[in-house]
């Protein structure tokens, strides 16, 4: 499948949030609408302040007929230096989503090859994600491991 990938801005700031909906409702359809209005409103808000100060980089993909079929995003932040001067300038993959109709053709591995090179173009040193099960095989062909080092979460609210 043909398919158009670019980095996108605080241009495409509405698809980018009605993908995010999207994605939410496929790994949560128990949250009703009124939820999900306010989520999508957060969101928004949450994107612009992003994107305004380049600490986001929003993705699409776009088929033959010009509708966006995938997303995704990478928030940038930076870590203390470890084992050299430089800080570490990461790249924490989000909302990485392909509508139903378009997956299992190969689409998602495309625009996380992508990722990876607009990361690489700016010097990003590591990008990390958090998976769903349905992603996890994509993002092991990708190149993606399980550290040794396993991450620990505690949710406090």
């Amino acid at each position: 499948m043909e398919i158009e990938l670019k980095k996108v801005g605080i241009e495409y700031l509405e698809i980018l949030v009605d993908l995010r909906i999207e994605f939410i409702k496929d790994i949560h359809p128990e949250i009703d609408l009124q939820l999900l209005e306010k989520i999508q409103k957060s969101t928004l808000t949450y994107f612009n302040d992003l994107l305004n100060n380049n600490s986001y980089i929003g993705f699409i993909g776009i088929n033959n007929n010009g509708e966006v079929i995938c997303t995704a995003g990478l928030l940038i932040y930076y870590l203390p230096p470890l084992n050299n001067e430089d800080y570490r300038k990461i790249g924490h993959v989000l909302n990485f989503y392909t509508k139903p109709a378009f997956r299992k053709k190969g689409i998602g591995l495309k625009l996380m090859n992508y990722i990876k090179d607009t990361a690489t173009d700016e010097k990003i040193n590591r990008l990390v994600l958090n998976s769903t099960k349905m992603g996890f095989s994509m993002y092991k062909k990708a190149g993606f491991i399980e550290p040794e080092d396993k991450a620990m979460l505690i949710d406090l609210c």
